[in-house]
């Protein structure tokens, strides 16, 4: 099996579009997770960013083998569709956070996922210090075409042919990747850049505002923040964006983070609070940055597993 441990997903620096107007190739950002699927004969396995295994709670990719058929390592995000076909991190929650073997298939059947495979690492023989374009060639040569797994197309065409295109799809944003670059597995290079067309982030829980009327007993918003070189600044509360079982489930796990003193480093301007360890990370979709570094009129996505929260800045 092609379980090659210190590999890492390579990762994108955000940048903006006129980083990227000419030398760059473009694909899709995709609203899903990041993984690694190694591959031997039939054998799969598919680990999260953080190295986790996560082979269990995706059985429909377990075809994923058979369909490379050769020992490899592949790059990709696994993504839930909406009704309309676009990528929902909302849909995708219910599969990230599930552990329970006996609910899996169920809840599989219910929310079914694809793996987006985008780069090849080992295909045989490791890969990864040969040029993007010849990987991606490599790629087209598995002829991944399945029920649960696809290669997304690339393109080299006009960027703002492809921002229109992306917003027309309401897609996430895009990620270019400089022809000739090497996969660099673990470091964020300047040789991928993603840009975001929403305004969307991880950040760091810290604590919350206790609930009033239907909330009352449990939290009311999220204090959330972004590591910088003094340590977890302060960003704003989260309110918004919860769903009903999301919310209880949320509640339960800053009920098992609750601590005495603030994680963070500048004052917090409000007084109904309750700390939390800073260990859980959510990302937050928001209409911009007030001049104070606050978020303006933030709504909650999901939380994310994927990502330690000591890796968590401030990215626009």
């Amino acid at each position: 099996m092609a379980v090659v441990p210190e590999l890492a997903p390579m990762l994108a620096t955000p940048s903006e579009p006129d980083a990227v107007r000419s030398g760059f190739t473009y694909e899709f950002k995709w609203d899903g997770v990041r993984a690694l699927a190694a591959t031997d004969g039939d054998a799969l396995v598919l680990r999260s960013r953080a190295g986790n295994d996560i082979t269990s709670a995706y059985p429909e990719l377990a075809g994923l083998g058979a369909a490379i058929g050769r020992e490899a390592v592949v790059d990709g995000e696994i993504v839930a569709f909406d009704e309309q076909g676009r990528p929902s991190f909302s849909r995708l929650q219910r599969r990230m956070n599930l552990r329970d073997r006996a609910r899996v298939p169920v809840v599989a059947r219910e929310v079914p996922v694809a793996f987006l495979v985008f780069d090849v690492l080992v295909l045989g023989e490791p890969v990864i210090d040969r040029p993007y374009e010849e990987r991606r060639d490599l790629l087209a040569g598995l002829g991944l075409s399945g029920p649960h797994w696809q290669t997304p197309p690339s393109t080299d065409e006009d960027l703002d042919r492809v921002l229109a295109i992306v917003r027309d799809l309401g897609l996430e944003g895009i990620v270019a990747k400089r022809p000739g670059s090497t996969y660099q597995p673990g470091r964020r290079s300047p040789d991928w850049h993603k840009i975001r067309l929403m305004t969307r982030q991880e950040f760091v829980v810290g604590g919350y505002r206790t609930g009033q009327g239907s909330r009352a007993g449990g939290f009311g918003s999220l204090l959330v923040g972004h590591h910088d070189a003094q340590g977890l600044r302060y960003a704003g509360s989260v309110g918004s964006g919860f769903s009903d079982v999301e919310y209880r489930r949320v509640q339960r796990l800053l009920d098992e983070r609750r601590r005495d003193t603030s994680p963070f480093v500048d004052r917090v301007p409000h007084r109904d609070v309750v700390w939390c360890a800073p260990d859980l990370v959510v990302e937050v979709q928001f209409a911009e940055w007030t001049p104070d570094g606050i978020l303006r009129a933030p709504s909650y996505k999901g939380q994310r597993t994927d990502k330690p929260a000591g890796e968590v800045v401030r990215e626009t």
